[in-house]
């Protein structure tokens, strides 16, 4: 009679730990952006990704790259070396990329730019960079900012390893 006890005692344990281990996903990896939602402010509204946007976490750093064009980027004309500044410009505008470390705190992510392709991103004025996690599971990723004003903006994503 022990015995059995114990087994359906060992049994339950196991069955209450599984609900634990299912939300302990973890953050690193590849994300792909699928879509960003705007709630609040004057026009709330969801779109989807049609371009590149890739988050990639380690164990401590992070990097973004996003592709912000709304069509297909344009090819510059010729090297890079010999395009003008306003060509590399108009190629440029619409991609956004940086890098640097991250502290999770319970389903804060506090990010430190240490590289940011428009230099007002590292300025110590804008760090800490502050997202919250909305839904981590092992395939999906929503993450949240809030403005001043208290509008929200919902960035989703689908992991790609």
């Amino acid at each position: 009679m022990l015995y059995k006890n114990t087994k359906i005692l060992f049994m339950a344990l196991i069955l209450l730990s599984l609900p634990a281990v299912g939300f302990a996903q973890s953050l690193e990896g590849v994300w792909k952006g699928v879509s960003i939602q705007f709630i609040g402010g004057d026009e709330p509204r969801t779109e989807q990704f049609s371009n590149m946007r890739i988050l990639i976490y380690t164990e401590s750093f992070f990097m973004w790259a996003f592709d912000n064009a709304t069509e297909p980027r344009p090819l510059l004309s010729q090297n890079p070396q010999n395009s003008s500044d306003a060509e590399i410009g108009r190629v440029a505008r619409q991609y956004q990329s940086t890098g640097g470390t991250y502290q999770l705190d319970g389903n804060t992510i506090i990010y430190n730019r240490l590289i940011d392709m428009v230099p007002n991103g590292m300025a110590p004025e804008n760090q800490p960079f502050i997202r919250n996690i909305r839904m981590l599971t092992a395939n999906r990723l929503e993450t949240q900012i809030t403005n001043n004003e208290g509008n929200i903006v919902v960035l989703r994503y689908v992991r790609m390893e």
